[in-house]
């Protein structure tokens, strides 16, 4: 029985979110596993709990001068770590060019293996820094483990293929042990190079994971590998680049956990994010359950939370005479996003919907 590729891929996203699933259910004592290992092995591990804790412990381990040379290859650099005094950025670029020289690289790794303790970097812009610099903060999710080795291939898969469509990332380094400084030996040429220890830094990051934890429902949404494929997908996040579904359903629930206007401004519920997440989170019914909490917090805070309670309404509205009265309910407040939304001529942007509907007019 032959396999089309998207019978496989199919098949690899089912498998990676049971794979999330196990790990995510027993996270507690993997991270503690994880922890051991990683310090038996003499790397230095941290825990953090937020922005403000991490960077309080960053500045701890500097010393007290002006002259501390920081290379940052991060998504985002907290405000505070890019103003300290004790800081001076250098960029990668430099280092990595012989230009300038740092003491501190601070990476993020993407994911980390339990079994093996083995931390995962993908398609740093500082890969052929990492040895070149005495000191090594690596930054890790405490959600984004995995617990065997044979795990990442499936996940590595479906992220690269949502990213860029490559079955595997360009550049991946695996760092399961201590590693050594080499530079030549100026003071004895004869000698060749001298080796120095590395000293690296994990901190295991909270981040609003273990609150998440809390909820049974919305913890699904730690699931997640960061390919930023519902972003792409996104109508709402087209238009206003401020939430990703994702990001939407986190935010809120540790940010804005009565607010329920908040996620009706920002959700669409139009589900296609829930078609192409590689890992099969159900977004669209963690966007409605938060919708629930905050309703059961503040009860008839929001006249425009009844639209949103069942999906059919939304799947229904095809037809550009009930299209324009939704529009108009909705988002005629809002003359940015009904002007945006009144030019759409698809069925709320659904993709599996006009997929099925397609098929049937056949």
């Amino acid at each position: 029985m032959e396999f089309s590729q998207e019978d496989m891929i199919e098949f690899c996203r089912t498998r990676a979110n049971i794979l999330r699933q196990k790990y995510i259910e027993d996270m507690e004592n993997k991270l503690t596993s994880f922890e051991r290992k990683m310090i038996a092995k003499g790397f230095r591990v941290c825990w953090v709990t937020d922005e403000d804790d991490l960077t309080e412990n960053i500045l701890s381990q500097l010393p007290k001068t002006p002259y501390n040379k920081v290379c940052f290859d991060l998504p985002d650099v907290p405000e505070a770590l890019r103003t300290s005094k004790n800081i001076r950025p250098v960029h990668y670029a430099d280092v990595e060019s012989g230009k300038s020289g740092a003491t501190y690289l601070f990476v993020q790794a993407e994911f980390a293996i339990v079994e093996t303790g083995t931390l995962v970097l993908l398609n740093k812009n500082s890969k052929n820094c990492i040895n070149s610099i005495p000191n090594l903060f690596i930054l890790l999710d405490i959600s984004k483990l995995l617990n065997k080795t044979s795990d990442l291939e499936t996940i590595l898969y479906l992220r690269s293929q949502a990213q860029e469509q490559h079955y595997l990332p360009e550049d991946v380094k695996l760092i399961n042990r201590p590693f050594s400084l080499i530079e030549p030996n100026f003071t004895d040429p004869s000698q060749g190079y001298t080796h120095t220890p590395v000293q690296i830094t994990i901190f295991l990051y909270d981040n609003g994971v273990t609150d998440i934890m809390q909820n049974s429902i919305l913890r699904e949404s730690l699931y997640c590998i960061d390919c930023g494929k519902c972003k792409t997908v996104c109508p709402m996040y087209a238009y206003t680049k401020e939430h990703t579904p994702i990001n939407l359903v986190r935010d809120n629930f540790l940010h804005h956990a009565t607010d329920t206007e908040h996620v009706i401004k920002n959700a669409m519920l139009c589900g296609n994010c829930d078609h192409v997440c590689p890992v099969q989170i159900p977004l669209c019914d963690l966007i409605l359950k938060e919708i629930e909490l905050a309703r059961q917090s503040h009860p008839g805070k929001s006249k425009l939370a009844n639209t949103f309670d069942k999906r059919k309404k939304l799947n229904s509205m095809n037809g550009k005479f009930h299209r324009f009265f939704f529009n108009k309910t909705m988002y005629g407040k809002n003359k940015m996003l009904y002007n945006y939304f009144k030019q759409q001529q698809d069925p709320f942007y659904n993709i599996l919907w006009t997929q099925e509907n397609s098929e049937n007019d056949k």
